[in-house]
């Protein structure tokens, strides 16, 4: 159920601390007659707009009792940790994003600074550096037959554009953001690999550029729009990630 989304809607939240690898619990008030408690995980906002991942009905406010029961659960079950599938697609998998450009086969797509970039990373590399370059596939924001990654040590921060630059940026809930973040997997342009379209600008794919990373056309005004080595720029091959 990770991948389903959940918004309070016009009712309150309260209790918005943070519980596991990620998760919360947010109580969405629905009057006297009693409660949901939500157990959400994401911006770690007061928002609810996090994927849920178990809830519970009550008969009135909810005792202490019950708001950690239900962070018991989260926290054993363990959200946000080690989903157990890797190197694939599938949504939950971890994986990691290699660049396929000779110039470039050992980068791998990371965040840094907020920002979504490519750079080396080898089994030496240090624990943060590895985190920053593994995803978690999630089923698009903006179209399930699509995808979303997931940061892997930023529940609830996703790969999004912004004016054609790519960052990481914790998901708010609105339609923007779950269309900017999506993007829908195809055969490699290059002939090997996949290429990523994105959804709201479908003739543009994830690609890197001066160790930067962009939705780029095949040439356009922009410099990271340049036809040269466009094809293999917007090739990725689908690994295993480097912190599973």
């Amino acid at each position: 159920m990770t991948d389903s989304r959940s918004r309070a809607g016009g009712s309150r939240a309260t209790g918005h601390g943070r519980v596991g690898a990620g998760a919360r619990k947010d109580s969405a008030c629905s009057g006297a007659a009693g409660v949901v408690v939500l157990g959400t995980a994401g911006d770690n906002s007061n928002g609810s707009a996090g994927s849920f991942f178990e809830g519970v009905m009550t008969a009135g406010i909810p005792t202490d009792a019950a708001d950690d029961a239900v962070q018991a659960d989260i926290v054993s079950v363990g959200y946000g940790g080690p989903t157990g599938s890797t190197g694939t697609l599938s949504p939950g998998s971890e994986t990691s994003l290699r660049a396929t450009t000779s110039c470039c086969t050992g980068d791998y797509v990371r965040h840094q600074n907020d920002a979504a970039v490519i750079s080396p990373v080898t089994s030496s590399s240090s624990s943060l550096d590895k985190n920053d370059a593994t995803w978690i596939v999630r089923r698009g924001l903006a179209d399930a037959s699509c995808v979303s990654f997931e940061s892997r040590n930023y529940p609830g921060d996703f790969l999004r554009h912004f004016d054609y630059r790519v960052y990481r940026q914790p998901m708010d809930g609105t339609a923007q953001f779950r269309a900017d973040a999506t993007f829908c997997p195809q055969a490699g342009k290059s002939g090997t690999g996949t290429s990523f379209a994105s959804y709201n600008y479908p003739t543009r794919y994830l690609r890197h550029y001066d160790h930067g990373l962009y939705v780029a056309s095949n040439g356009g005004a922009n410099a990271f729009d340049s036809s040269t080595s466009w094809t293999a720029d917007v090739s990725w091959a689908v690994a295993a990630p480097w912190a599973p």
